[in-house]
Formats: structure tokens, C-alpha cells, sequence
């Protein structure tokens, strides 16, 4: 990812820059947004919208999970940010956008002609990825299509299989897999108890046995009592 953003001296007058964390999740947020409307998988992402994921978040900043989302819960409640999660992924969008990143303001006067010709050049937003294979969820390296899914999802549920797929997304070492939905489907194993049917049959010798050690025990009580 080339270029640059700009930040305005009134940023030292944000109410969250007395924090450390709030500050880098907030320029990390800016330099990750689109500078300019683009798609990604049939989606439009305007200007100052990011498709992301709280864990790819965590993974670049160095954040913990948990305060991410509670740091993006409070630039919520303050108007910085609006959330929109789906199965998929997280769309960010930055409210004041604008604000920061004024296209009518004066470029920095020491870029050099050479920088300025290059970036001219640069039509094509670096933010957006086009896929056009039909992904169900993908993060890092690894992604799960639809038909992969669907394979899971004839013995597991999609709550199941979300769950999973959160987990390996959160995984530390997941640079090492190479197939999510091998990974997942051997995750789904370990991890979700299926439950055990028995036949008809199995079941009527059941019943009769247990009926007969019933009986057994009646007739030694009885015994008991003469």
C-alpha cells in the first residue's frame, strides 16, 4: 500500500487522543480506508469505508481483541465510526472522513514533481481486491467457498461452522494452514460432539433388556420379603 494521509494539528484536540490505543486503532482506521469509491466482490465501498475484521485488526495493530471491539464500541457512541457487521466480514466507515482527508486542501508543497507524476498514475485503488470466485469467508491467506461450505454445512450448522471459523481467524499460528476448509473441517471434529443414533433394532434390546434385569430385581425382592 503506497501513499499518504493527512492529519490536521486540531486531531490533539480529539477527546480519545489522552490514550494511546484509541489514537493508533483511530490512524490505523485511516490509513486502511479507501481514498477513493472502489468494489470489492460486488460491494460498494465508498470513500473512507474499510472491509475488514475485528481479528485482522487485532493481528496488524498488536491490539487485543477484546479491546478492539470495545474501543470501536466507543468510537460508535461518539460518532467517529459506524459498524456494520455481516458472516462475512466488518464494514468500517469513517464518519468525519472528510474531515481529516479535505481533497480541497493544499497538497504538501515539499512532494517533488516525480512523487506527485507517479501518483497520478495510480488509477486503480490498491484497497480493493476484485474476487471474483464465490468466497463464503476469507481472512489472511485462506478462504472457504460457498461449495466448501456447503460440504460442512451436511453435518455441522452454520453456527457451528462460524464458530470455527472465528476461532482459526483468531489463531495465532493459522499462517500455517494452508486448506480452511480442511482446517475447519478437522477443527469441526475435535470440537463439536455429534450426536450417537441407534438403530430400531438396538433400541427393542435395549428396552427388553432393561425390562429383564427389572423383572430380576422384582423377583429377588419378593424373595427377600418370604
Amino acid at each position: 500500500m503506497s501513499g499518504w494521509i493527512k492529519i490536521h494539528r486540531k486531531f490533539l484536540d480529539w477527546q480519545w487522543f489522552g490514550k494511546s490505543e484509541p489514537v493508533h486503532l483511530f490512524i490505523y482506521l485511516l490509513l486502511k480506508a479507501n481514498h477513493k469509491d472502489g468494489q470489492w466482490q460486488g460491494i460498494n465501498i465508498k470513500r473512507g469505508q474499510l472491509i475488514t475484521s475485528f481479528g485482522k485488526i487485532s493481528s496488524e495493530t498488536g491490539i487485543s481483541l477484546q479491546v478492539v471491539r470495545t474501543l470501536l464500541k466507543k468510537f460508535e457512541t461518539t460518532n467517529e465510526i459506524v459498524v456494520k457487521s455481516t458472516n462475512k466480514f466488518t464494514m468500517l466507515t469513517i464518519l468525519k472522513y472528510e474531515c481529516y482527508q479535505d481533497e480541497n486542501e493544499t497538497t504538501n508543497k515539499q512532494i517533488t514533481n516525480n512523487q506527485q507524476t507517479t501518483n497520478k498514475q495510480l488509477t486503480t485503488n490498491k484497497n480493493v481486491k476484485n474476487n471474483k470466485e464465490n468466497i463464503y469467508r476469507a481472512f489472511a491467506h485462506l478462504s472457504l467457498s460457498i461449495e466448501d461450505f456447503n460440504k460442512l454445512q451436511a453435518e455441522y450448522s452454520k453456527q457451528q461452522i462460524d464458530d470455527v471459523l472465528d476461532s482459526i481467524e483468531n489463531f495465532k499460528k493459522n499462517t500455517n494452514y494452508k486448506s480452511l476448509y480442511l482446517t475447519a473441517n478437522k477443527w469441526l471434529k475435535k470440537e463439536v460432539q455429534k450426536p450417537v443414533y441407534e438403530s430400531s433394532d438396538d433400541a427393542l434390546y435395549r428396552n427388553v433388556m432393561l425390562q429383564i434385569a427389572k423383572n430380576e430385581q422384582i423377583l429377588k425382592s419378593k424373595k427377600n420379603v418370604n
